[in-house]
């Protein structure tokens, strides 16, 4: 049974199978497995940061759950651990009978648990998608936090009503942060360029359709288009023939294409950003009348 849960189990799980404690007091008393905490035990070998999530006195949590999910996060390598509010006696993550002290010295960020009406507490020591997403908008920087609820939205994992009812509790700085969300965002890449433009008041439209061509990241004004390209895509070879023929068909519509690289958007971007506010000063990103003369600027190709 504890396979089947991963490798750590509460008591309660257990005995909701029929699994009595004296056979857990017996497995225990023969090194079967590991009484983590009172009321939680592991097979030898269980995943260790569950085994301390559990230890310390909570669950894995925020970045920690969100980052095996497959949702845009931070990159944090701490262990996240969700305990109760009112949680007084935390222990260390090697040993339960030691009090936990800091837990920066032991590489543990601590989440002391948001009220959230209608999400139930997991019987497991691993937290849903929906508690760790609830812990990640306080725990990540305001940028890192967009992009983590536009890659849910995104996703499908949550709807915009879901994200709300979630986060009413939330002091009002970090509701306010969901009237910058876009569900049409593909990538965290394009998130933070789409909000690192807006910080200057240049409005982009993501995930524009443009036929011959597909779906572009970002489209500032009627026709600067603003490509995107992550490390794990745009490096293999049929991606890069395949952007090269985007990037040429646009050419043919008159769009003007400015791709940027994901070092350029995480580490060059005061410099990026000059370069497009430039473009837009000097009117580039609209159709001119001499756009319009040569045929371009119909709208034919939209949608």
């Amino acid at each position: 049974m504890l396979a089947r849960l991963g490798g750590v189990g509460s008591l309660a799980q257990l005995s909701a199978v029929g699994i009595r404690t004296s056979d857990v007091k017996n497995a225990v008393a023969r090194g079967d497995v590991e009484r983590v905490r009172r009321g939680w035990v592991a097979l030898p070998g269980a995943p260790e940061s569950v085994v301390r999530a559990v230890r310390v006195g909570g669950r894995v949590s925020c970045l920690s759950v969100l980052r095996h999910s497959g949702l845009w996060c931070a990159t944090d390598h701490r262990l996240h651990v969700r305990v109760p509010a009112d949680s007084t006696r935390l222990s260390s993550p090697h040993d339960r009978r030691v009090p936990l002290g800091r837990p920066e010295r032991f590489g543990i960020v601590v989440h002391r648990s948001y009220r959230a009406d209608g999400l139930d507490e997991p019987d497991g020591p691993v937290d849903s998608v929906d508690w760790a997403l609830l812990h990640s908008i306080t725990c990540q920087s305001k940028m890192d936090a967009i992009v983590t609820l536009d890659s849910a939205l995104h996703s499908g994992r949550i709807s915009r009503t879901e994200l709300e009812f979630l986060c009413a509790d939330l002091p009002a700085k970090y509701r306010a942060y969901l009237a910058l969300t876009d569900p049409n965002a593909a990538s965290g890449l394009e998130t933070k360029a789409r909000l690192g433009l807006r910080r200057y008041n240049i409005a982009s439209r993501s995930q524009v359709k443009i036929r011959g061509v597909g779906y572009v990241d970002l489209l500032v004004g009627d026709r600067l288009v603003i490509e995107t390209d992550g490390r794990e895509w745009h490096t293999k070879p049929e991606a890069y023939a395949e952007d090269r023929r985007r990037d040429l068909a646009l050419a043919e519509l008159g769009y003007l294409v400015v791709r940027l690289s994901y070092d350029q958007v995480m580490g060059e971007w005061d410099r990026v950003v000059t370069v497009i506010r430039a473009i837009v000063a000097r009117g580039e990103h609209r159709w001119s009348a001499r756009h319009l003369g040569a045929g371009f600027g119909t709208g034919a190709e939209l949608g």
